[in-house]
């Protein structure tokens, strides 16, 4: 969806929305995030915009996405509800805005019974701030913060002109791609499609489950996790567009065969791009090979996504558990064997040497359909 880069500020914010609510199922949070605050400078003309999440486990807010040309918000920045004027907004659900904050130093003590917030709080380059509060479904979502706005901007006719954009990212907000809706849904969906084969039935759902386990292993970061169970569930989704004649020859298959069935990866890519770029990445990498001679863009090494290189390892050890039209399926011990003989080569050694562990603990006898 092509920006705005420039917004008369007489004009009605109708266009702008029906732009957003348009494109909302379209691409994922950050994009839908990284659009609406890049309209609300346009519009505004603000320096920056900032979206702070409520995190539910810990009742903190954090930094889910600064645009601005100039960011002065630290992106690892935690705040509690009730503290600074952002805790403030959380807490009251109430919008606050500042439109001369060099002129008026004591501003921050008429919030409310909020007793002085302190200059150095907004940083010293701030001389205007609007804080409002995310709600979705009368539950707190999050704090919208916006700075150094234009002095056209900072009026209480443009300011109340921005509720409607205020609501839609209040909305697009729960819409997480990772969250644990989607991920089951997305098990609901590859559940079906693979029910009609009885070589592929269940194939996704066990890839995701090793290579989670795999994930597990190593450590990796929760945020790279959830996006990891996504991709591992529609890893093979642009199987769907290939011939089922050609997935369940028994013969080998021909270079122009094997050519189609090699388009999968971006076939699955352009699918999932529209729900998120980022998941397009990784599932369009999940057949690329640790040595460069993969498929289909001949990634090497670590310019290799880890969540596709994760996704390679239980992707060819569930498939040479399985049985195939063209061959029986193989003991988990051979495919072990088979995966270390390809450490290096085919798969990311560290990832071959965690797995090895995970079988050699009887880790992977609980994966399940």
């Amino acid at each position: 969806m092509e920006l705005r880069q420039e917004h008369d500020m007489t004009l009605s914010l109708k266009e702008l929305v029906e732009e957003i609510i348009t494109n909302l199922d379209k691409y994922n949070l950050d994009d839908c995030l990284e659009d609406i605050g890049r309209n609300l400078n346009a519009f505004l003309g603000a320096e920056l915009t900032c979206f702070f999440l409520l995190e539910p486990n810990s009742g903190e807010l954090s930094v889910a996405k600064v645009i601005g040309p100039e960011v002065q918000i630290d992106q690892g920045t935690r705040i509690r509800v009730g503290e600074g004027i952002v805790g403030w907004v959380a807490d009251k659900k109430e919008a606050v805005t500042f439109c001369n904050i060099r002129e008026d130093p004591d501003c921050f003590a008429k919030i409310g019974d909020r007793k002085g917030i302190s200059m150095p709080e907004v940083g010293e380059n701030t001389r205007s701030l609007v804080c409002m509060p995310l709600i979705a479904f009368e539950k707190l979502i999050g704090v919208i913060e916006i700075q150094n706005l234009s002095d056209q901007g900072c009026t209480p006719e443009s300011l109340a002109k921005l509720q409607p954009l205020v609501n839609i990212a209040a909305l697009a907000i729960p819409r997480r791609v990772t969250d644990e809706s989607f991920a089951k849904l997305a098990e609901i969906c590859v559940r079906f499609l693979e029910e009609k084969d009885p070589y592929t039935h269940g194939h996704s759902i066990r890839v995701m489950r090793y290579s989670m386990l795999l994930a597990d292993k190593i450590n990796l970061p929760a945020k790279e996790k959830g996006e990891l169970r996504i991709c591992g569930l529609l890893h093979d989704i642009g199987k769907v567009i290939v011939k089922d004649s050609l997935l369940r020859k028994k013969g080998r298959l021909t270079v122009s065969e094997y050519e189609t069935v090699k388009m999968h990866p971006r076939i699955g890519s352009n699918i999932t791009g529209k729900i998120s770029k980022s998941f397009a990445r990784k599932i369009l990498s999940h057949h690329e090979r640790y040595d460069g001679k993969g498929y289909p863009e001949g990634l090497k090494g670590k310019n290799i996504p880890l969540v596709s290189r994760l996704i390679a390892v239980a992707d060819a050890f569930d498939a040479m558990t399985s049985a195939r039209p063209y061959r029986e399926k193989w003991p988990v011990e051979k495919a072990v064997e088979e995966i270390k003989r390809n450490s290096g080569t085919q798969f990311d050694p560290v990832l071959v040497e965690n797995f090895v562990e995970l079988f050699e603990q009887g880790l992977l006898d609980v994966v399940k359909v």
